[in-house]
This record gives structure tokens, C-alpha cells and sequence, in this order.
């Protein structure tokens, strides 16, 4: 019999070690493919085909007219004008047409479309007897300027009678869809990504990417140099409000942790160059509804996060708008009495409100709103 002598060093220890990382690598191969976490197929099966980059200088991107599909947790189906909705005629002489613009809030993140507050506040205009229909041309990442060049783009051609403008608190940011896509068409047939763990690197090592660019973007500089042709000296009749929030901000304590967490940096809401620019969108958007008269209705979103300093940024923007006539509807009373928690669409986001919170949304525009025939 031959005897063999056990085998010494360092050897055994790696061979268990090569195992037991193996073993531990196939675990969670197995636990994520368990939990159905497949981000490959959600973007090559999604948002790709419902986005693209668009031709109309300070849209950005646009939605891919007649797209449908799965994006931003929820089912889209874009109609052939290219916003989410049912579709619609461009002629329709028997109703008034309202337009809602916004971001991700009025578009509906995470929500069916029969959820959202444009398509609620359609329901709720036509049960008191108005011939109207609600126009959602909200996507997520727009601004107010991205919002008004939209309405160039496509809802002028409506002929609205209306146009709301859904405000949301990150306005004053730059939040803007990052065009590039965690995986691309290339990616099918690269085997690689059939893996789940190598997925979930390559999906880590990109938000960590669009994590950092996002925060170089906001910063004051980058934003007054991207920007610069859209920012004008603000209203005289602002600077006393506008001051007593810069010096509260500034002795606030600093978060520059703020776009991590979710929350919004009160500090936006001090600088000059953010207004101005938002007066400017504002101050386009007026001269359109002088040309094409139709009335405007701002539609200040609720922070559902209680933050004075926030809210006295809203009132900064209150200002700027009804200075242009428009009228203003703010649903934070609504809001507060039933709990800014719990009309939150998860838990860690502020922003979103839930299917709740837009039906008190519509509930604070239809009150509001008087809507006549189209001119």
C-alpha cells in the first residue's frame, strides 16, 4: 500500500479558503437570483426603449413616442404625441385642454397612471360636468425650464385653455435622467452580465459615477456656468426674503450629504442664481400664455419633510410667480393634516408623494380651478 504524505504549508489553507469563497459566491448568485434581481433585463426591457435624447435645444431627453414598457417602478404605455397617457386627438372642439407640466411627481414614478394628479383631476373636473381633458407631459429630472420648453414642443399644439405647473422642491436642482444607462443593447449578448453578482457590481460602480457627477453639477459654480444664458437679475421685491433665508442657511448646520439622503439642500433656495433662473422659465412661460392665451396655475408640491427653511424657499418662489400673474395652489395644509409620513411613496423619499397625496393634489387644483372653453 502506498502511503501519501498530508499535504503542508499554506496549500490546504487556500484550497479551503478557494471553497469556501466559492461556495459563498454561488450562495448569493443564488439568493439574488432568488429575489428576482435581474437589473439587465429591467433596463434592456425598459427604460431604453422608453427614453431618448431629444432634438429640441434645453429639452434634454424626451419619452419615445408609442413606447410602452417597464421604467421608474411603475407600467408606461406613451402615447403617439409622446407623453404618458391615454392617446388623445390634437382636435377635440367638444373639450377644454388643460396641460400639466412637471417632473417625476406629476409624471408618476412608482404609480399606475390612473393614480396620478393629472389624470385624477381629469376625473374629478369631468364628474362636476367640465369637458376637459388633462394633458401629462411631466418626466422625471425636468426642470421648470425643461418643463416650459416642453410645452413648446408638444403641448401648444393642444391649443390649451390651462396650464398647470406642477412645482416640485428639487426644481431649483440639477436632477436631470442621466442618459447614461446602467446597461445598453450591447450587453445582451456579453456573458459577463448573465451573472447577478457581477450585475450588481457593475450597477454599484455606475450609480457610485452618477452619484459624483450629480454632485459636481450642483455645485454653485458648475450650475451658474451651465446656466448662464437662463439666469437673470431676480425682483427687487424678493431680496428681503431672499436675504433673511441666506442668513439662516448660513448658520444652519452644513449637509452636503443632502442629494444622498434623498433630501433637498435649503442652500438652493439662497442663491440667487437658481431664482434668477427660475424667474427667467417663469417669465417665458408668461409671454407664452400672453401669445397663446391660456392661464397658468403654479402647483406648489409639498416637501414631506417638515423644514422651515424649505418652506420659506417655497414662499421665494410664490412670490416669483403670482409677481407674473399666475395663480398659485399650495397643498401643504391638505398635506399636514394627514401626515407628511405617511403620504410619502416610500418611507426614505421626501419627494414622492403616494397615490394619497396626489388624489389631495387634484382635491386642491379642482377647488381651485375655474375652466372655461378654449379660446
Amino acid at each position: 500500500m502506498r502511503w501519501t504524505a498530508p499535504l503542508k504549508g499554506t496549500a490546504p489553507k487556500v484550497a479551503v479558503g478557494a471553497c469556501s469563497l466559492a461556495l459563498a459566491l454561488s450562495g448569493a448568485e443564488f439568493a439574488l437570483r432568488l429575489s428576482g434581481y435581474d437589473p439587465r433585463a429591467e433596463a434592456l426591457n425598459g427604460r431604453v426603449q422608453l427614453v431618448r435624447s431629444s432634438q429640441t435645444p434645453g429639452r434634454g431627453y424626451e419619452l419615445v413616442p408609442c413606447a410602452s414598457g417597464t421604467g421608474w417602478g411603475t407600467n408606461v404605455h406613451v402615447n403617439q404625441y409622446g407623453f404618458r397617457g391615454p392617446e388623445v386627438f390634437l382636435e377635440a372642439p367638444d373639450r377644454t385642454r388643460i396641460v400639466a407640466l412637471g417632473d417625476s411627481v406629476t409624471f408618476g414614478n412608482e404609480l399606475a397612471y390612473v393614480e396620478t394628479w393629472p389624470a385624477t383631476l381629469e376625473r374629478e373636473l369631468r364628474k362636476a360636468g367640465q369637458s376637459v381633458d388633462v394633458l401629462d407631459l411631466g418626466l422625471g429630472g425636468y426642470d421648470t425650464m425643461q418643463e416650459v420648453v416642453t410645452l413648446e414642443a408638444v403641448g401648444l399644439e393642444f391649443r390649451p385653455a390651462h396650464v398647470i405647473l406642477g412645482y416640485c422642491v428639487n426644481d431649483l436642482g440639477v436632477v436631470s435622467m442621466s442618459m447614461e444607462t446602467l446597461f445598453d443593447d450591447d450587453d445582451r449578448a456579453n456573458p459577463l452580465y448573465a451573472s447577478r453578482i457581477l450585475q450588481w457590481l457593475h450597477v454599484w460602480s455606475m450609480e457610485r459615477s452618477q452619484t459624483r457627477a450629480l454632485f459636481e453639477r450642483n455645485r454653485e459654480e458648475t450650475y451658474a456656468r451651465a446656466f448662464d444664458a437662463e439666469i437673470e437679475p431676480l425682483d427687487e421685491s424678493i431680496a428681503p426674503g431672499l436675504a433673511a433665508l441666506r442668513a439662516a442657511v448660513e448658520s444652519a448646520p452644513a449637509a452636503d450629504d443632502d442629494l444622498a439622503t434623498r433630501r433637498i439642500p435649503a442652500r438652493w433656495y439662497a442663491s440667487e442664481r437658481r431664482l434668477g433662473r427660475l424667474q427667467y422659465a417663469l417669465g417665458r412661460l408668461a409671454a407664452l400664455a400672453a401669445e397663446h392665451r391660456f392661464a397658468v396655475t403654479v402647483l406648489l408640491i409639498p416637501y414631506l419633510e417638515e423644514d422651515r427653511l424649505i418652506e420659506r424657499g417655497l414662499g421665494l418662489v410664490r412670490q416669483l410667480a403670482e409677481a407674473r400673474g399666475f395663480r398659485v395652489v399650495d397643498a401643504g395644509d391638505l398635506f399636514l393634516a394627514d401626515g407628511l409620513i405617511n403620504l410619502r411613496i416610500r418611507e426614505s423619499d421626501p419627494v414622492h408623494p403616494n397615490a394619497r397625496g396626489h388624489a389631495l393634489l387634484a382635491d386642491a387644483l379642482a377647488a381651485a380651478l375655474t375652466v372655461g372653453p378654449a379660446d
